[in-house]
Parts: C-alpha cells; sequence; structure tokens
C-alpha cells in the first residue's frame, strides 16, 4: 500500500505529525509512504525518519514534474497540514482517483466529503490520522470505492469547465440585469 504527500517542506505542512501517524500503522503486506516536494524542514523530517527506523519505508522524492504519475501509482493521499486555504494537491489526489485522510483544516473539509471521498480528522492529533489510515489500509475495497467517489466528485466539481461555465452564467446575469 502506497500513501502520498505533495507538499513543501514548511511548518503549516506539519510532516513531523504525518511521520509520527504514520510509524503507528501496521500491515501485513508492504507499506510506504512518498514524500513529494522540498523545503526547509526535508532535513529534519529525514532525521525524524530515521529515528523512528522507518527509512525502508518513507522515500523522499523531491521536487517532481511528474506529481500526476506519483498519485496514479499510488493508494492514499494523507495530508497532515496545520492550516491550509483550497489545496490544490487535495483536488489534484481527488482527480487521481485516490481517497483523501488529511486534518480538518481551512478549505479541506469542503474538498472531501467525511466517509465518502475520504477520512477527516482533527488538527495535531496523530494517533487519529494514524486511526483513519490504518482503517483505510484494513479495507482495501473501501479505499478503491473512496478513490472512485474523490475521482467522480473531482470531475463534477474542479473541472475547467465548470468554472468557465460559472462564469459565463455570472456574466450573462450582470448583463440581464443592465
Amino acid at each position: 500500500t502506497v500513501l502520498v504527500h505533495v507538499g513543501r517542506f514548511a511548518p503549516p505542512k506539519n510532516h513531523a505529525l504525518l511521520v509520527e501517524a504514520f510509524a503507528q500503522v501496521r500491515s501485513d503486506a508492504p507499506l510506504y509512504l512518498l514524500l513529494v516536494g522540498g523545503g526547509e524542514l526535508q532535513d529534519a523530517v529525514r532525521a525524524q525518519v530515521a529515528g523512528l527506523g522507518l527509512e525502508s519505508r518513507v522515500r523522499f522524492l523531491g521536487i517532481r514534474a511528474d506529481v500526476a504519475d506519483i498519485l496514479r501509482a499510488s493508494d492514499m493521499f494523507v495530508l497532515s497540514s496545520r492550516v491550509e486555504g483550497n489545496p490544490l494537491s487535495v483536488m489534484e489526489a481527488m482527480a487521481a482517483g485516490l481517497p483523501v485522510v488529511s486534518t480538518a483544516v481551512g478549505g479541506v473539509p469542503e474538498l472531501v466529503r467525511e466517509g465518502a471521498t475520504g477520512l477527516l480528522v482533527p488538527s495535531e492529533d496523530a494517533g487519529a490520522l494514524a486511526r483513519a489510515v490504518q482503517a483505510l489500509v484494513d479495507d482495501p475495497a473501501r479505499r478503491r470505492a473512496m478513490g472512485a467517489a474523490a475521482r467522480q466528485d473531482a470531475v463534477s466539481r474542479f473541472d475547467i469547465r465548470h468554472t468557465v461555465r460559472g462564469y459565463e452564467q455570472l456574466y450573462e446575469s450582470l448583463l440581464n440585469r443592465g
């Protein structure tokens, strides 16, 4: 099972919480965490991974141009942020057909439908994050169903054609008022 996180190594993204939670997840099958991105806290996160003995299961992929391919090769997207706006990484993961396990911060609860397209947990709660990840590691059928629902949501809600149509409707309504 491959978990993936895409984001810069900076305090708001809270990689330390993600690694702490990942260390608690158990699986009979191979279990990996892919960390995509770069940033000032990357060395600290590498040290944490080494200190927990996770070097064989956590991969640091750096800044990549092939994120879509990495998402398609993964089984679950995990986000451990302290704060977020409207994270593009979550929308991209959903478009790739991945269920999302995330802290319920910022705009994430507006993107992820709890229990349908992913699981949301309180910020700063490594145990809750670990339990949510564990639930989807243990239930591949549920994980796939959530991923399919996430893909469907992404296509119906995030596609640029919907945005364009929304702007067209706005402009038409403004023109009709005049």
